[in-house]
């Protein structure tokens, strides 16, 4: 049985804790205060290891009680990168292909016309981003 002191932002999630059996409540606040003085809460509990155990399973402490955070949506910065890195990998494949032709002095036309269609399925996929 640990007492702790969780340290939270706004939105209820832990941004650190501090446990220490040898001094009083008061001190461990004022000690998790004095540390993160712009944190959102301050979380005292004289048995925190159960509590600890549902902030490292991922959950948010909201209104004094614990809540499985909603998934949040992927910005669209991040649905780009996303496209992006898929077509990249499909890309170095193709150029892969055109190096090794040009080697054997092979026609690369087919492979020119891949890329043409690739690239344009990846602005349509971009642009469809919103």
């Amino acid at each position: 049985m640990n007492q702790y002191v969780f340290v939270l932002n706004e939105m209820g999630e832990r941004i650190t804790s501090f446990v220490d059996n040898m001094i009083s409540k008061d001190e461990l606040l004022d000690h998790a205060k004095k540390e993160w003085p712009d944190a959102a809460d301050y979380i005292y509990s004289a048995d925190g290891d159960s509590m600890l155990d549902e902030f490292m399973a991922g959950k948010l402490y909201v209104n004094g009680e614990f809540v499985v955070p909603q998934p949040k949506a992927p910005t669209k910065a991040e649905q780009i990168a996303e496209i992006k890195n898929y077509y990249d990998k499909r890309f170095e494949t193709l150029e892969q292909m055109v190096l090794r032709r040009r080697l054997i002095n092979g026609d690369i036309a087919d492979l020119q016309e891949q890329f043409k269609k690739l690239n344009q399925e990846m602005l349509l996929k971009i642009k469809a981003v919103k």
